[in-house]
């Protein structure tokens, strides 16, 4: 049965002992190998914390032009997936958006021993087969899904989870606002989960309820959104927020975003 069996927030410290590691992947489009925002935890966190065997099949979903999958192949000898239809076919400019890095359907040829799916989890496809991958993970990815298609592609993950397989994810929190923070709180003293995760979809409790109802059982403790106050909390780096969102380059308000770790198991 698919358990979460740890939800933790990540922490400077942690960063800094990844950092101290000497992980490094090669560089990512547009950006240089000395990282300090959230994906520069995140990814050594999903190197460090799955237990990789030769041949284990793995996918990062929403990867898009990630490195880890390559790394991953070449450091444990596992077979490395790609799952990201790179906005191809919508009208939401998505696609122009991902064009600035190079052409998607270039990768393959360009990371042979990587093989990509140029399509989104959540449709139930078979080029995602059944009970196939032993790690699935994702980056910064899922908070990107809109809220009507969460659910599908909680399922379609969890489908596509090999039996005794992982999955391990890490999703972008906003700090909310004083008064949004208080009435969270409050919840979450009177046991309104559920209540707080329809009125705050992006909160900690939301993420939980809807792992929940794709039918993942919850067997940890649960960080609280009071936890989102401590100091020791890694949130994205001022820089990326000036360099990567929209638009670039740019002066634009700041809201600290901390980073969710998930752990999946099937038990």
């Amino acid at each position: 049965m698919l358990t979460m069996t740890s939800a933790t927030l990540a922490t400077v410290d942690e960063l800094f002992a990844y950092k101290a590691s000497g992980f490094e992947l090669p560089p990512f489009p547009g950006y240089t190998t000395d990282q300090w925002g959230i994906k520069a935890h995140n990814r050594p966190w999903i190197a460090h914390t799955a237990e990789w065997q030769p041949g284990q099949r793995v996918i990062e979903v929403g990867g898009a032009y990630s490195r880890l999958p390559e790394w991953l192949g070449r450091e444990f000898n596992v077979e490395p997936w790609i799952g990201d239809d790179f906005g191809m076919g919508d009208d939401d400019g998505e696609e122009e958006m991902w064009s600035r890095w190079g052409d998607p359907r270039e990768l393959p040829s360009r990371f042979p021993t990587v093989k990509y799916v140029l399509e989104n989890l959540g449709r139930y496809s078979p080029k995602f087969p059944d009970r196939h991958f032993d790690c699935i993970f994702s980056v910064s990815t899922l908070e990107h899904v809109p809220s009507t298609a969460r659910l599908d592609v909680l399922k379609d993950m969890n489908r596509c989870t090999a039996p005794g397989g992982r999955q391990l994810h890490s999703i972008d929190i906003g700090i909310p606002s004083t008064a949004k923070l208080l009435a969270a709180i409050g919840a979450e003293k009177a046991r309104l989960h559920r209540l707080l995760a329809r009125g705050y979809p992006s909160s900690i409790a939301a993420w939980v309820e809807e792992f929940r109802r794709s039918g993942v059982a919850i067997r940890t403790p649960i960080p609280s959104s009071v936890q989102l106050l401590d100091r020791r909390n890694l949130v994205e780096s001022p820089d990326v927020i000036y360099r990567f969102t929209p638009p670039n380059d740019t002066p634009k308000p700041y809201w600290g975003v901390a980073s969710l770790l998930l752990v999946i198991d099937d038990v």
